[in-house]
């Protein structure tokens, strides 16, 4: 099983791209078009949040400033965490594709 949270995001952004129906063949620089940056662009991950019903909520743990993704639907519950929101909620997407 891939451990989506140790993953960098270029894998990350290349396999929701895969998920989502996208071409990341065809991204920058092999295709000399500029990818989606999921875990970055707030206007690349809002339609997946949205659209998967993905929760974030921010949480100190000793000092330690995390933010928490979560979804929850009949197939299951997953999670996810990260110092970044977007990453957070795009890892636990890959989570509920891939782990369903």
């Amino acid at each position: 099983m891939i451990k989506w949270s140790e993953e960098n995001d270029s894998e990350l952004n290349h396999n929701i791209a895969l998920l989502t129906g996208e071409e990341p063949e065809k991204w920058y620089p092999y295709g000399g078009m500029k990818g989606k940056d999921y875990c970055n662009n707030p206007s690349d991950a809002w339609p997946i949040i949205c659209a998967n019903k993905i929760s974030i909520n921010f949480k100190e743990l000793q000092s330690d400033p995390l933010w928490l993704a979560e979804i929850s639907s009949p197939n299951g519950q997953w999670q996810a965490q990260s110092k970044r929101p977007l990453r957070a909620a795009m890892v636990c997407f890959l989570l509920s594709k891939t782990c369903a």
